[in-house]
């Protein structure tokens, strides 16, 4: 069905259309998690007005959601040249610190995502970003400040609330961090991008919750060892959604390992 989806996209590409609509089209597809649609509408997008800043981010910002890490260079000079071409447009700006973030450049990242807020400090994902450049450095207030903003500004982003899950989580609070899970799927989301961040941060709380009941169980009857298997299996039949749904995923084989792994810890601690 998808493929067949992506043939009717070709075709109406043929057509023509402005850089404006192709890139409203690529965001539409993004959202949806249909990568291979989205780069088509933007690079359509980029050969009606090379220098449209908006659709020069969206195709690098769809090549970076791929995962695929021979794509990045090319994602990285697509954002670097959204900047050149509209130095006043936060798009490449986000996408450079986000990927400076991924490298470890913590200085630098700040410096590139601060220039993107400076540009649009209403943009959700740019104050998404800065916070979460924030929570990897335990700087937990503010994190908290810029995802609630980032809330604010888009109610109609249920999966936003991952954050604040993933800031929960970085506490150790597990009950909570699910709570913010389930009010972003009670909420509207983004498309199908955004339900599957939803399960993706669901599925790490599930695994730090199994891990941390095994790390911090007393014996064979502690009680915590069956809440570990209860959240390991949550956490299977989500991975298992993920192989199957999501094309972002990379190194199933190895996830799927570390899920055994530590069903068999769990299993040696409760002597079975």
């Amino acid at each position: 069905m998808k493929a067949m989806a992506v043939l009717l996209l070709v075709a109406v590409l043929a057509g023509c259309g402005s850089a404006e609509k192709w890139t409203t089209e690529g965001d539409k597809r993004l959202r949806d998690n249909d990568l291979v649609a989205a780069e088509l509408a933007y690079t359509r997008a980029i050969d009606i007005d090379p220098h449209y800043a908006p659709a020069l981010y969206g195709k690098g910002w769809a090549l970076y959601l791929s995962g695929h890490d021979h794509l990045v260079p090319a994602a990285r000079q697509l954002f670097k040249r959204c900047i050149d071409y509209q130095p006043e447009y936060w798009g490449g700006y986000r996408g450079m610190g986000v990927l400076l973030m991924d490298e470890g450049q913590v200085a630098v990242a700040e410096r590139m995502l601060r220039s993107a807020y400076e540009r649009d400090d209403r943009e959700p994902t740019v104050l998404l970003s800065l916070g979460q450049l924030y929570l990897r450095a335990s700087r937990f207030d503010e994190a908290f400040n810029l995802f609630s903003g980032a809330i604010a500004l888009a109610p109609d982003r249920g999966e936003f609330m991952r954050f604040l899950a993933e800031l929960e989580l970085a506490r150790g609070k597990h009950d909570d961090a699910m709570r913010w899970i389930v009010e972003g799927r009670a909420r509207p989301v983004g498309g199908t991008l955004g339900l599957l961040l939803l399960d993706e941060g669901e599925l790490r709380i599930l695994l730090d919750r199994a891990a941390t009941r095994l790390n911090n169980s007393l014996g064979p009857d502690d009680p915590g060892l069956d809440e570990a298997l209860q959240a390991l299996d949550a956490a299977d039949s989500l991975l298992e959604k993920a192989i199957q749904e999501d094309p972002r995923m990379r190194s199933p084989g190895q996830r799927r390992a570390y899920h055994q792994r530590l069903r068999r810890q769990i299993n040696t601690a409760m002597g079975a």
